[in-house]
């Protein structure tokens, strides 16, 4: 054999190795992977609006009972999408509270079905709600809503205060 023959061959097989020995490391690193996300509740109604005010932005309050089956679907579909929780996680505070446990908040807020999904304003405005099961897309298109108009809301006192 020639000497370029066994460099190239010499070459090829380091290569080989390099490949088999790196493929599993860069693969991972390269691969994305969902991120699994969660909703992160809070269930201390008060607490949750103390920092809906110091961070201001508005409560995401879910009631719910062990009983409602409409109350577990939504809780295992709707609730749990990544991008349902990013939204909620991110621009919410949320706060998940047990129908029966609360019942005097649920009347003030006049919860009468559940699964029930009510947005305040850090200072307590009624921005939206969602009264039984929905998906995921009807949901998302429910904060954005709640969004705007919180927005909108901000923008309004800003220019009462000016």
């Amino acid at each position: 054999m020639k000497k370029t023959q066994i460099i190239a061959i010499a070459l090829l097989s380091v290569a080989a190795a390099a490949t088999f020995t790196c493929a599993g490391p860069l693969a991972q690193i390269f691969q994305t992977q969902p991120v699994s996300q969660e909703v992160q509740w809070r269930t201390d109604l008060n607490a949750a609006h103390e920092e809906s005010i110091l961070k201001n932005r508005p409560m995401l309050i879910v009631f719910e009972a062990d009983w409602c089956a409409y109350c577990k679907k939504m809780k295992g579909s709707t609730l749990s999408d990544n991008g349902v929780a990013g939204d909620v996680n991110d621009n919410f505070i949320p706060v998940h509270l047990n129908l029966e446990d609360h019942s005097k908040i649920a009347e003030i807020l006049e919860v009468n079905r559940i699964p029930c999904t009510i947005a305040l304003s850090p200072r307590a405005d009624l921005l939206g709600r969602v009264v039984g099961y929905v998906d995921t897309v009807q949901y998302r298109e429910t904060l954005g809503r709640v969004r705007a108009l919180q927005a909108r809301v901000e923008r309004q006192l800003a220019a009462q205060t000016n």
